[in-house]
Order: structure tokens, then C-alpha cells, then sequence
């Protein structure tokens, strides 16, 4: 069952940045994933893509200002990643403002939300910092699974107390939504702010690498640069989403009176995450080829089907049908620890072996002495 996963805050958190992270991590295994952001403020198209020309065509908001939404208008509207091509993006294009397009009805936000979801196994809504633009609240009550990330400042925590009476009403779940500081710093005071706001579930630390990724266009690449924190807290939200999926089975078990089809299991994938930091499942994440998907197919040919008939067949469908499909999800295996997924080879091979990772040639990635050492190469020049 398709999984929608708002992410909103403050100004300046890392909130898009975070929502390519996370794409990457929920299509590790083939499955698709649609990240859509909404704020004429910032087009985010050319941003995402610098080197992928996105013209007006492809604009969200010839989306919004449709009479009305359905998945073929939005399948045509999708912009898929040309050497990523599980995941599909949506937004505004170069050039555009928020006078651009007409002012965008809140139902009209919704009528986008679902049907979008209806086409992908992941809906990742990043939304803007404003409650004015309807498509964050409507995001937000939408969304299977909300998270709230927040600079760990003054900044951050007047911005939540500006915007919560907005989402008092009870359709918005306001208490369920996980929160998060973002750019989180070694100085900044994690224990007091936490004790205003009523606590963070994670940190997502500033990283240098993690910056340059941004500022030089490569957003999704930044997942191989991610620390210790920032890998807990992704796999917090990972382990969320599956124990959310496995309660829907189980309810869904209960109801129907049926028993888990043996071909829907799930594979025995422990061979996939092997030492070679060129396999999936352990490496994809740290190949140097960004047209390989762990097991070395190019998939860049497949933004030619896509700039001819909307989007590739394949990315919704594995049929390649036009309109999405209904995946049978079976049962997965136990969640693992993924951060060795994201350590450097070194780490691994100790691991395999059965060393310590913390105290076997000083591993660059495990948290050792103080518990911010890791956080950033230049902390001492902060």
C-alpha cells in the first residue's frame, strides 16, 4: 500500500535536502518513489536537476491550475531522474513565481496529493515554511507519516510556536508528527531546546559534504556523506514506515481470514550485503558510477522514453502500463541496521570480521569520545 510522508519546519532545516536522503533509502529496492514540493517561492526543478533542462511544460503548477487532477495529468507532469530513474519529481520550473499561476485551491492540493500517491509505492511531500500556501497544510494532513524538522535555535523553535496554533484541528495530527533538528550543530543546546518544543526524535547534523552537494546541484548524491546521526535517524524513519506497513498486514491478515501467500515472501537478501562497496545493498550508495544501480545496468537511456511519452512506462508499472500498479507486498524480513550500509569499506571489513568497529583503526564512522566528534571535520574551526 502506497505510503505518503509529508516533511515540513522551519526555514533553512535541511527539509529538502533530507527528502532526497530518504527517496534514495525507500528505493534501494526498485521501489518508486515521487517527490513533490509545491512552493513557488523557490522552483525547485532546476535546483533538483541543473543539468536536466525541465521547461514550463513540466511545471507543477499547470498541475494545480487544472480544472481537474487525475494520474495521467500528473503521470505527464513527473520529471524522472535520468540516471535515478525510480525516482520521479515534481515542482516548478525555472523562471516561475508565486504570480505565475493562479492562487492554488486547498482542494485542489488534495485532489494532487492523492492521486499522486496512487501511482508510487513512496509520496514524499516537501513542503515550504509558509501555512499560506495551502499545499503545506493540505501535505500535512495527508500524509501517512509527518515529520517536523526544526533548526535546533531560537529561529526554529519561534517558528514552531508561530505555526502550531494553525494546526490545532485534529485532522492534522499534530501530536503524531516526529520531530527532527536539522542542521543541527556541536554548540547548538540540544537539551534545552528539546525541553521547549517537547523533545526531538533525531538529529540530522550539518555536514560539510552534505552542503557542497547542495550547492553544486548533486542533492541526490548526499546520502553516501551522511554520518552516524543522520543514518539513525533516517533508519528511525525507515523502521517507522515498515512497522507501519507490517500493522496494515496484519489488520489486514485479521480481516480477511487470509494467510500470507508464500510467494509473497520475502527474498533471503543476506547475500546482497556483501564487503564490495560496489554492491547493492551495501555500496549502491558509494558507487563512484552514478548511472549504475548497484548491479552496474544503465538506466539512462530510459529519460528518452520519458521526454517522448511523459514519463517511462516502467516507472509506474513494471508492465509498463501508463496507470499505476498494485504491488503485492509480501512480509519483509526483520529490519537490519543499515549504517553500515553508509560506513566506509574499512568499517565494513572490521564488522565482517568481527571486530569493534569503535575501537579497531580509529573507524571514521563510529562515534567515539565525545558524542559530537563525528559530526563535522571542522568542528575546531567553529
Amino acid at each position: 500500500m502506497s505510503k505518503t510522508i509529508t516533511v515540513w519546519g522551519s526555514p533553512g532545516s535541511g527539509k529538502s535536502m533530507f527528502c532526497c536522503i530518504l527517496a534514495k533509502a525507500l528505493t534501494r529496492d526498485k521501489q518508486k518513489a515521487i517527490i513533490i514540493n509545491a512552493d513557488p517561492g523557490t522552483p525547485m526543478l532546476p535546483v533538483w536537476l541543473p543539468e536536466q533542462a525541465a521547461g514550463a511544460e513540466a511545471s507543477i503548477g499547470q498541475v494545480l491550475s487544472s480544472v481537474e487532477i487525475d494520474t495521467s495529468l500528473i503521470a505527464s507532469h513527473v520529471t524522472v531522474l535520468k540516471n535515478y530513474p525510480f525516482i520521479g519529481l515534481m515542482g516548478y520550473s525555472a523562471g516561475e513565481n508565486p504570480l505565475s499561476y493562479p492562487d492554488t485551491d486547498y482542494r485542489m492540493a488534495l485532489q494532487l496529493i492523492s492521486a499522486a500517491g496512487s501511482l508510487v509505492d513512496y509520496l514524499i511531500l516537501d513542503c515550504g515554511p509558509a501555512m499560506t500556501n495551502v499545499f503545506t497544510p493540505a501535505a500535512i494532513e495527508s500524509g501517512d507519516l509527518v515529520i517536523r524538522i526544526l533548526t535546533p535555535d531560537l529561529k526554529g523553535i519561534n517558528y514552531l510556536k508561530a505555526h502550531q496554533p494553525l494546526l490545532a484541528d485534529g485532522r492534522f495530527h499534530y501530536d503524531r508528527h516526529m520531530t527532527f533538528a536539522g542542521m543541527a550543530r556541536p554548540f547548538h543546546a540540544f537539551d534545552e531546546m528539546g525541553y521547549i518544543i517537547g523533545g526531538f526524535d533525531g538529529l540530522l547534523p550539518y555536514g560539510k559534504e552534505i552542503d557542497r552537494c547542495a550547492t553544486e546541484g548533486g542533492m541526490f548524491q548526499a546520502v553516501k556523506y551522511c554520518n552516524s546521526k543522520y543514518t539513525a535517524s533516517l533508519n528511525r524513519v525507515l523502521d517507522t514506515l515498515e512497522q507501519m506497513e507490517a500493522a496494515e498486514r496484519e489488520l489486514d491478515w485479521q480481516e480477511n481470514g487470509d494467510k500470507l501467500p508464500e510467494e509473497n515472501m520475502a527474498p533471503d537478501r543476506t547475500s546482497q550485503y556483501t564487503n564490495d562497496p560496489d554492491t547493492y545493498g551495501d555500496g549502491s550508495y558509494h558507487t563512484n558510477n552514478p548511472d549504475a544501480y548497484g548491479d552496474g545496468n544503465s538506466y539512462s537511456d530510459s529519460h528518452d522514453a520519458y521526454r517522448e511519452s511523459g514519463a517511462p512506462g516502467d516507472f509506474y508499472d513494471d508492465e509498463s502500463s501508463a496507470f499505476p500498479h498494485k504491488r503485492k507486498r509480501g512480509r519483509k524480513p526483520p529490519h537490519e541496521d543499515r549504517t553500515a550500509r553508509y560506513s566506509s569499506p574499512q568499517c565494513r571489513n572490521q564488522h565482517a570480521a568481527g571486530q569493534d568497529w569503535e575501537t579497531e583503526n580509529g573507524c571514521p564512522d563510529t562515534p567515539t569520545g565525545s558524542q559530537y566528534d563525528d559530526w563535522e571535520e571542522d568542528a575546531d574551526e567553529l
